[in-house]
């Protein structure tokens, strides 16, 4: 008797039950922005090669497909340089590139004594009549980036100002009044803004910025570190209910964190003395399937859109430094690849039966036809029996499945079979699985229509947010499927105000547009005039008639901020009478926009025939005011005929009648 209780005791221990995880696609949560890592000439001493940028930044077989680069500010501008070759190169693949500062130039360092469990270090901070020049300093290192060919995506202010005994520290207050008062001009140069970078996403850090709104107004990016964590951890270390509550229009980014720097990264499980930064040491397991784990627990416990390991190439990093296998993608590294080659910019996570089982951990993504679900199994002893229900993915032809364990590395298992959406599958021990689809059937398209019924008139008023309806892809293209603002439409344009001041769209980014439907009552040229705020340079948009460019590029001004509105004018060439589709294209990023009206001018010009457009004579000047001659050119062609005719590219100034346009004309 007691053999056999022995035996069926070990049997539990192997065999489990099947659980059930419902994936509805139907209930969206957070864009993901991707995931990355992080280079550092200066204090590692190289840079990634051609080869790790391959297999951490490209995403055929046996790579990562990372698509976010992290670099170093150094306070020292002959630095610079340094981080161009691998920030080029993430962006030429399409990835991005983002920043952050650890000091000012010393110029701007005030010195500052910080205790911490009864230990002096001497370090320093910025004082706030010095706020300015920092902010300007960061400012440069942006433009210097852009110049060279590596425009930064995002930009950050400090990394880790509660973790300064090296480097610059600052106190939640001296973060709000930097916010308040400085952080919007860092978007000078088209950059997002990034907080200050807690090193153990201290709350208090963000706290007094989430609790103002115009300081809240003025980042884009709540960026924080996860030291201070570990897999024991619960999960409120992620959770920030604040935010939840009250800057759900921003972004959260994981900025920095690696496991553990003890261990090996290619070792898969084993106990050894573990310890960083606050963490006391201590005999302790460490995995490699924790990194799947704490990205599994800030997507889904934290909402984070982005993630990025600290150094890419390292002993315990994404890819071996040093001895065998150097140079490979390590298994932390595979871990890590589980999400960033599948779950690409741009995909939504959605609601999935997040612990189905207690060692069992769940979350899924979609984007257009694709579904993703990664699934993490951290018993080490049993395998798990999980049934899969995607009510909407009925439709899906093909899943296939991918798996990282202690025997295999980012290994193809082959394809699922499912019916109507279901399927089960037995998961490794100890692993991170990916179960791709692909091949939903496209959900129809919605129609088009005018937003209020009818078409905007012309001569008359468009406000922008009435853009038409039909959807994405139809109506509008944005760069993510949240309305950022939160109000008055629930699609994905990101609109600000409110109903008693008027609403506006906002957080332009270069590509999106808008589309109206518009009925040209009158065939004639059109005065237009719009009502525009941006608190950076370089935002611009052009309008386009039935794809055909009636403005040319519109450059908004910096007004100082994005509730400070001016108007800008032109003329549009000859419209013809009736219907027609209008587009706001986003050319330059970061602008508010309220509405466009179009006004009759003086004299109308009827057409002999309705084409969209008439060629014209138009007389071309360089920016000193030299004329070069006349070109006869349909309005769409301009920049193009000033190229053919002249021979020159930059910015031109053309006129035609008392119009006077601005064209850029590229190399």
């Amino acid at each position: 008797m007691k053999k056999l209780i022995i035996l069926l005791t070990f049997l539990t221990v192997l065999v489990t039950s099947a659980e059930t995880v419902t994936v509805n696609l139907g209930s969206e949560k957070q864009t993901i922005r991707g995931f990355g890592g992080m280079t550092h000439r200066v204090w590692t001493g190289y840079d990634l090669s051609n080869s790790d940028r391959d297999k951490a930044f490209g995403n055929g077989p046996q790579q990562m497909g990372m698509t976010v680069l992290r670099v170093w500010i150094s306070d020292n501008e002959s630095q610079w340089s340094l981080e161009l070759p691998s920030a080029k190169d993430v962006i030429a693949r399409g990835g991005i590139v983002y920043a952050s500062p650890w000091n000012p130039p010393a110029s701007l360092r005030t010195p500052y004594t910080l205790v911490r469990w009864g230990t002096s270090y001497n370090t320093h901070k910025v004082s706030a009549s010095n706020y300015a020049a920092y902010a300007a300093h960061l400012n440069k290192f942006a433009k210097y980036m852009k110049d060279n060919g590596a425009p930064l995506y995002a930009i950050s202010f400090q990394n880790e100002p509660d973790w300064c005994d090296s480097w610059t520290c600052w106190d939640p207050g001296e973060i709000y009044q930097f916010t308040k008062n400085h952080a919007a001009t860092l978007r000078m140069h088209g950059t997002k803004v990034i907080t200050a970078e807690s090193f153990s996403y201290a709350k208090n850090i963000y706290d007094q910025v989430i609790n103002d709104a115009s300081a809240l107004a003025n980042i884009d990016i709540i960026g924080a570190h996860f030291y201070g964590s570990t897999a024991a951890s619960a999960n409120s270390f992620f959770q920030y209910p604040l935010a939840d509550q009250k800057a759900k229009n921003k972004e959260r980014w994981m900025t920095e964190h690696y496991t553990d720097s003890k261990g090996d990264a290619n070792m898969w499980r084993g106990y050894i003395i573990t310890g960083d930064q606050d963490q006391k040491p201590t005999y302790d397991t460490v995995r490699a399937l924790d990194v799947a784990y704490e990205i599994h627990r800030g997507l889904v416990e934290g909402n984070f859109n982005q993630y990025t390991w600290w150094y890419i190439r390292r002993d315990y990093g994404l890819i071996k430094h040093s001895g065998a296998g150097a140079g490979d993608i390590t298994k932390r590294g595979y871990c890590m690849a589980q999400y960033s080659k599948f779950i690409r910019p741009g995909f939504v996570r959605v609601d999935a039966t997040k612990n189905p089982d207690p060692q069992v951990y769940v979350s899924a993504y979609k984007k257009a036809d694709s579904v993703v679900i990664v699934v993490i199994n951290r018993d080490r002893n049993a395998e798990k029996n999980i049934s899969f229900s995607v009510p909407e993915g009925k439709a899906i032809s093909s899943w296939q499945r991918f798996t990282t364990s202690e025997t295999k590395s980012l290994k193809s298992d082959g394809p699922v079979s499912a019916t109507n959406g279901s399927f089960s599958l037995s998961l490794d021990k100890e692993s991170v699985t990916t179960i791709v689809g692909t091949g939903a059937a496209p959900v129809a398209p919605e129609a088009r229509a005018p937003y209020l019924g009818s078409p905007a008139v012309f001569p008359g008023k468009i406000e922008a947010e009435n853009y038409d309806l039909g959807g994405a892809g139809v109506a509008y293209y944005d760069e993510d499927a949240e309305n950022k603002g939160g109000v008055y439409r629930t699609d994905g344009v990101d609109i600000t105000g409110d109903a008693q001041t008027g609403y506006q769209v906002g957080w332009t980014v270069t590509g999106e547009w808008l589309e109206y439907t518009v009925d040209v009552t009158v065939a004639q040229r059109y005065q237009w005039d719009a009502r525009v705020a941006s608190g950076g340079d370089n935002a611009s948009f052009r309008l386009l008639l039935d794809g055909v460019d009636i403005t040319g590029l519109a450059e908004v001004p910096n007004t100082g901020s994005w509730e400070t509105f001016t108007s800008i004018k032109g003329n549009t060439p000859l419209l013809s009478k009736g219907k027609h589709i209008l587009r706001l294209l986003v050319e330059g990023s970061y602008f508010n926009i309220d509405w466009i009206e179009f006004k009759e001018e003086s004299t109308n010009i009827q057409f002999t025939s309705s084409p969209n457009l008439l060629s014209q004579s138009y007389e071309v000047y360089d920016l000193q005011g030299k004329r070069l001659g006349i070109i006869a050119s349909e309005f769409h062609s301009l920049e193009s005929s000033i190229k053919n005719q002249f021979h020159r590219s930059g910015l031109f100034l053309v006129k035609q009648g008392s119009s006077i346009h601005k064209v850029l004309v590229k190399q």
